[in-house]
């Protein structure tokens, strides 16, 4: 059996070392999966109790996932990022065949079919569809006013199920980054498999502008751009701040000409009424069909995308600015280092998902231990303690036992210590909200959100750069 060394000189067979790495990757997998699911089924269940801080609870998770990656210890190694796509592309098959965890969206539904108004001399963003369809065993009514960019209905294969596409589109989106880790893992991380899977409209526009910002065997597409543009809003406002930020005014201009010379021709055809659907999405309370703004479950996956493909280049450039561009001067001799900024956005997200992840633990713990001060007590110290687990779990990495904000102090005092002001901050505000009368989501958020910092403050100060 052949053999490899480790680098303390012991040998280990190549089949037990491939099999600790395939369980490793399987971990990393059910990782970011399980707070997923736990979520999903949260709002499944009690909707109306979780609303939409479940939603941007998952799309936390899912932008502190390479933290879990990381922390996990796995391998920054090309075969991780195949795993994950292969992996994801049988739980897509499985999910759409069978419904589980599937179902999430009308979308695959209605976007292809939109475009039949437009074959019967329809304006689709003024006369609404209507129609019945049936999705794992169940009828539903749809009745909806098309608010995305005209090219979108379009993206379609006649005869094959939406969700295919959006699932090869998906596929092919990891494909471009496979080589790029830290973009892989984002973009084949579980949270965007099941959104790809469930059919949400928005791989299309983002493999569009995969091909536009990453290019095909590294030749960046500008018709691909191009196409984005007339597809979904989200698209467009990622394109005009990516040129603002860059000042390239010529290309924002462009870009703006372009999106709005793809909303004229309806324009034109049933006047002004048209631009609520087109640049807002109805979102707006004033539009004819429009409603309050909410975030959507999918709406994730556009910071996702924006971190796997601008933020590793960030960081490069920020790093060979620190060597020998402006930022060397400006940092010379100082505190903090250039490796002490580039760790604030990995704790800020974990402490992010941290808060949301208490949030979420005092709604169900509310649902099973009622509301009285001694259950929100209780319903806090659980929060707490996923919070802590969490942030702890994630922010630890490397730190220096025996040390707070530079003093010394035992390692178990130093938990007990950042846990226990976490469970003031919380129990303060959810105790605080209810004696008030307010809702105890309110005072959830606002003590969980002490409570993230405080530890994430805590870990940073404690926990040396790498």
């Amino acid at each position: 059996m052949a053999e490899q060394t480790d680098a303390g000189g012991r040998s280990t067979p190549v089949s037990n070392t491939r099999a600790r790495r395939l369980a490793l990757y399987g971990t990393a997998w059910v990782a970011g999966a399980v707070p997923l699911f736990a979520v999903i089924t949260a709002l499944w269940l009690a909707f109306p109790t979780f609303g939409s801080t479940g939603t941007i609870t998952i799309g936390a998770f899912a932008l502190a996932y390479p933290v879990v990656v990381r922390r996990l210890g796995v391998p920054r190694r090309a075969s991780f990022v195949r795993f994950l796509l292969l992996t994801g592309i049988v739980f897509a098959v499985v999910s759409v065949f069978t419904g589980w965890g599937n179902g999430l969206t009308d979308e695959p539904f209605t976007t292809p079919r939109f475009v039949t108004l437009l074959w019967s001399h329809q304006d689709p963003y003024v006369v609404p569809l209507v129609f019945n369809y049936v999705q794992y065993g169940q009828t539903i009514h749809s009745y909806s006013i098309y608010p995305y960019l005209p090219l979108l209905m379009f993206f379609q294969v006649p005869g094959l199920s939406y969700k295919w596409v959006t699932l090869g589109c998906w596929v092919g989106m990891v494909l471009l980054v496979r080589n790029r880790f830290d973009a892989g893992v984002y973009l084949a991380q579980p949270y965007v498999v099941v959104m790809a899977a469930s059919g949400y409209n928005d791989f299309p526009v983002l493999l569009l502008l995969t091909l536009a910002f990453v290019g095909f065997e590294g030749v960046r597409l500008r018709w691909a751009q191009i196409l984005a543009l007339g597809m979904k809003q989200f698209a467009n406002v990622i394109v005009l701040g990516y040129y603002a930020l860059r000042r390239d005014w010529k290309n924002f201009l462009v870009t703006a000409g372009v999106s709005a010379a793809y909303i004229l021709p309806f324009v034109i055809w049933s006047g002004p009424t048209v631009l609520c659907p087109t640049v807002f999405a109805d979102r707006l309370s004033s539009c004819p069909n429009g409603g309050t703004a909410q975030y959507l479950l999918n709406y994730a996956v556009w910071p996702v995308w924006v971190l796997a493909v601008f933020y590793p280049v960030f960081v490069r450039q920020t790093r060979a600015s620190a060597a020998t561009g402006w930022l060397s001067r400006r940092l010379a001799g100082r505190r903090p280092t250039v490796d002490d900024l580039l760790r604030v956005p990995s704790f800020a997200i974990v402490g992010a998902a941290g808060a949301l992840a208490g949030v979420t633990v005092v709604l169900a713990s509310g649902l099973f231990l009622g509301d009285s001060l001694s259950a929100l007590a209780l319903s806090a110290l659980l929060a707490t303690v996923a919070l802590d687990l969490w942030v702890g779990g994630m922010d630890a990495t490397g730190i220096r036992p025996g040390r707070l904000f530079g003093r010394p102090v035992s390692e178990p005092r130093f938990r007990l210590l950042v846990a226990a002001v976490s469970y003031l901050l919380l129990a303060t505000f959810v105790l605080g909200g209810a004696a008030l009368r307010l809702p105890v989501v309110d005072g959830a958020i606002v003590g969980a959100s002490l409570g993230a910092l405080w530890e994430s403050v805590a870990w940073f100060a404690s926990t040396p750069a790498r």
